[in-house]
């Protein structure tokens, strides 16, 4: 699996070259998102432009993936996937965006989100 990683503070941003999601693809790729939880960016947005096909194994790893990020509060961001590809995982703590700029874009509102809802917590017990 070849993939190009885009940095930042707030998020790492993968982009593959696959073109269909099995169990031992979706691994590796989880290896790799891990990777990036464990040393930049807990917002992951992984591009699957290219991916036409995924079977039920690779759903239910990415299903798993999605919850380990979000109970460490963090979030697996798709994006440019087929539109079956979300019905798949239309119940799973995965979000899909159609583009990477707008991942982008929603990873920096939820942040700020996070910020007002933590301050308005702090002033309602002061």
């Amino acid at each position: 699996m070849n993939y190009s990683i885009e940095k930042s503070d707030e998020y790492s941003l993968i982009k593959t070259d696959l073109t269909a999601l099995d169990k031992n693809t979706a691994l590796k790729l989880i290896e790799k998102v891990r990777h990036e939880v464990a040393s930049s960016s807990k917002y992951v947005i992984v591009n699957i432009s290219g991916v036409k096909d995924c079977n039920a194994e690779a759903t239910r790893e990415l299903i798993n993936l999605g919850i380990e990020l979000q109970e460490h509060s963090g979030m697996l961001i798709i994006t440019e996937a087929e539109d079956s590809f979300t019905r798949l995982f239309s119940k799973a703590d995965i979000t899909f965006i159609p583009t990477d700029v707008e991942a982008v874009d929603f990873v920096f509102m939820d942040q700020l989100e996070k910020q007002f809802l933590n301050m308005n917590e702090e002033r309602s017990q002061a």
